[in-house]
Parts: structure tokens; C-alpha cells; sequence
């Protein structure tokens, strides 16, 4: 994954209002709800430049609904079909699908946790 798909998906998560950081939260003090980054690239680099990786997005709240309305608001702006298209100066592209999401247990009964994968498609020139 590139540091433009960083920058990227940090830029359009931070437009839209939701609290993010990439690998783990470093903020003085802790939101309603959080989102964490992380990603896994696949192996194989395709012979037109392409690169795919899933984008693992971890929201961490008191709360199940301000997850579920972040999610909601994530599928609406990475849409499943047709995903978020960016292209860049020096060429490359960048296309973002929603996946899936999935809560994830905490072990703590006041905390939730809910996982969302995007796939990252990436095109260099």
C-alpha cells in the first residue's frame, strides 16, 4: 500500500468527521467512538500495475449505534460497486470498495468493537 492510499483514505476519513488514526490511537483523549487503520497487502503485483490490499478499519465505542452509523456512512462513500475513484499527478489511481464488517469481541462488556475490510486497488504508472 502506498503512502498516497495513507494519505488518502486519512484525508477522506478526517472530512468526514470521524476519528481516526492509522495503527493505533494516539489521541489525549478518547471520543464518543474511534477508528483505527491497518492493512494487509496481497502478494501479487498484476502486470497492468496493479496492487490490491484490504484496508482494516477497527471502530472502538461504548456505543453499538455510533458504530453502526459510521458504518453506514463508510459503505455510502465507498460503495460496494463502483467504489471511491482518486487519481493523482503523476498518474496512478486509486480505487476503494466497501467489503464487510463484523463486530469483534473485547472481553470488556461496556466496550464495542466493529471491524470494516475495504479493498484498496491501486494502479502505479
Amino acid at each position: 500500500m502506498t503512502n498516497k492510499a495513507l494519505s488518502y483514505i486519512a484525508n477522506k476519513l478526517d472530512s468526514l468527521q470521524i476519528e481516526y488514526e492509522f495503527m493505533q490511537w494516539n489521541g489525549k483523549e478518547i471520543p464518543e467512538a474511534y477508528w483505527v487503520g491497518e492493512y494487509s497487502e496481497q502478494t501479487s503485483v498484476f502486470e497492468d500495475g496493479e496492487q490490491d490490499s484490504t484496508f482494516i478499519l477497527t471502530g472502538t465505542s461504548r456505543n453499538w449505534k455510533v458504530l453502526e452509523d459510521t458504518k453506514a456512512i463508510i459503505k455510502e462513500v465507498f460503495p460496494p460497486i463502483g467504489g471511491d475513484i482518486a487519481s493523482f499527478e503523476d498518474g496512478s489511481k486509486l480505487a476503494i470498495f466497501y467489503e464487510n464488517a463484523y463486530p469483534v469481541p473485547t472481553g470488556n462488556a461496556e466496550l464495542k468493537r466493529l471491524q470494516i475490510n475495504l479493498l484498496f486497488k491501486e494502479w502505479s504508472v
